[in-house]
């Protein structure tokens, strides 16, 4: 899966993004995010399990081992905003705000303001306002 997920990533205009990879592809950019953007909201990989574990339902060790694998994507992948472009290009904006929402109920712990989830949004490729709890300001 990883394999296939890189070289669409690398190539984009001599591959697809196969559906079955969304799950690793948005784990991958929050991996990005996690040392940019969203650092201040996932601080230690724990974060990202609890994200993937929610997200897909996962147990602690199924979302520890996806995480591994979306850093082993992250390390491959274009730096930059190229795979986030990617991404929102690829991925429909319904699974980006699904993945969006669970990191955001994660990492805020239900607690939450205007400009946090405006952030989360845009790391994924969404409005600012997207995201429910972005619209309560």
């Amino acid at each position: 899966m990883s394999s296939r997920l890189i070289y669409w990533a690398t190539m984009p205009e001599m591959a697809w993004l196969d559906p079955a990879d969304t799950p690793v592809a948005l784990g991958t950019l929050t991996v990005r995010a996690a040392s940019g953007e969203l650092a201040d909201l996932l601080p230690e990989a724990e974060h990202i399990d609890a994200v993937l574990a929610r997200r897909y339902d996962l147990t602690a060790t199924e979302a520890a081992e996806m995480r591994r694998v979306c850093e082993h994507v992250a390390s491959a992948v274009p730096c930059g905003r190229t795979y986030a472009r990617l991404v929102t290009e690829n991925v429909p904006a319904e699974e980006r705000r699904a993945f969006a929402e669970s990191l955001l109920h994660v990492a805020a712990e239900g607690r939450t303001d205007p400009w946090t989830a405006a952030s989360v949004a845009r790391a994924f490729g969404l409005p600012d306002v997207a995201l429910p709890h972005a619209r309560r300001a």
